[in-house]
């Protein structure tokens, strides 16, 4: 008898993870963006930015981001690169239509400057078929010399879900 039930418990538990096997596939998007700088330290910049990874059944994604952030202001700019993962959760409502929520957690590093730091970017947006659009927070924390600043922004991005 405990041969039987193992192997219809290991029956059942293969047919579970094939079918969340099949519900995994490969996502890929493309973001470009405004950041409004907010805050003591509040510099706007302009966002490119790609993140690559999996769509986890309809309500979930994960993957690892990379961007390009142009920091600029009447003194001048700087380059930032943010690497980081991003996690989103949907609610589709429909086929093509579905709200999202999305955090970026990693770190930037700096390009024209030494200073580096702590990344995060919490956001809500709403897909439509291939198109999405969102807005957020951003925080780059910067360090150089001993000295540490935040650099906070209010972000709208538009971009494509492939």
């Amino acid at each position: 008898m405990k041969k039987i039930l193992s192997f219809v418990v290991a029956f059942f538990m293969f047919g579970i993870a094939s079918s969340y096997a099949q519900s995994v596939e490969y996502q890929g998007e493309v973001d470009l963006g405004y950041s409004f700088g907010i805050g003591d330290f509040g510099i706007d910049r302009i966002n490119l930015h790609t993140v690559q990874g999996a769509k986890i059944g309809d309500h979930f994604s994960l993957g690892a981001g990379l961007g390009v952030d142009w920091y600029y202001n009447e003194y001048g700019s700087d380059i930032m690169l943010p690497i980081y993962l991003n996690a989103k959760g949907y609610l589709p409502v429909s086929d093509k239509f579905s709200p999202f929520a999305s955090l970026d957690l990693g770190y930037g590093v700096g390009v024209t400057t030494n200073a580096s730091g702590f990344y995060w970017s919490p956001s809500i947006g709403i897909k439509y078929s291939k198109l999405k659009v969102q807005i957020g927070y951003v925080s780059q924390s910067l360090s150089d010399s001993g000295v540490s600043v935040s650099m906070s922004a209010f972000q709208f991005k538009v971009g494509l879900v492939f």
